[in-house]
């Protein structure tokens, strides 16, 4: 029973003391064999073993790293590669809505809710009878210009960085009239604002 207490001593001893102090032994006046790190007369250095360490695999490293990440963390990368539910509508023009304007230039204007989230890259794309107008931009309106006659549709939809379609319009209906004074000469061609042509009464 002493030995294994003088032992444990000894280890609690070496455990305590800096890698680099020197152990000493020496028996006492009551014949016990005590050890310190400061001598003695009499007293014999004790050689110690070289000091073990341990350095985590690379592995074992990623694996700490990972298990240190919080629920926060988690919660928050989603939240950050989640898409805003979206809802976009076509304000202007209306739907079977008829356009006078001469020069055939008609802004169309939409409204997106919540309002597009640019650090993810959501973007406005606009085709115009099936083809794209221009490519996406961060911008509910845009301008169309030197329209033919006749009845064109309108859809809109809302693109993430890499182009997938997030939401999208319905389809768009109107009817763009451009008067020839030429063949008319009695009517009074609309300001720059549009609107329908006037008789002239002069």
């Amino acid at each position: 029973m002493l030995q294994i207490m003088k032992f444990t001593a000894l280890s609690l001893l070496l455990f305590l003391l800096p890698v680099h102090a020197e152990i000493y032994r020496w028996v006492d006046e009551s014949g016990n064999v005590v050890f310190s790190d400061e001598p003695q007369p009499g007293a014999e250095t004790v050689d110690l073993p070289p000091a073990t360490t341990y350095t985590p695999a690379e592995d074992e490293a990623v694996t700490d790293d990972i298990l240190k990440l919080s629920p926060d963390d988690d919660e928050q990368a989603t939240q950050e590669t989640q898409a805003p539910d979206y809802q976009i509508r076509i304000v202007a023009p209306g739907n079977d809505e008829s356009i006078w304007v001469n020069n055939g230039d008609v802004t169309v204007s939409m409204i997106v809710e919540p309002a597009l989230d640019t650090e993810r890259g959501d973007k406005v794309l606009l085709h115009l009878d099936g083809e794209p107008v221009a490519e996406p931009r961060a911008s509910t309106t845009f301008q169309l210009n030197n329209l033919s006659r006749g009845t064109h549709n309108l859809n809109a939809m809302v693109v993430d960085s890499n182009g997938m379609t997030l939401t999208s319009t319905g389809s768009v209906t109107f009817h763009l009239h451009r008067a020839s004074i030429q063949n008319n000469p009695g009517l009074t061609p609309p300001g720059p604002t549009g609107g329908k042509p006037t008789p002239n009464n002069n």
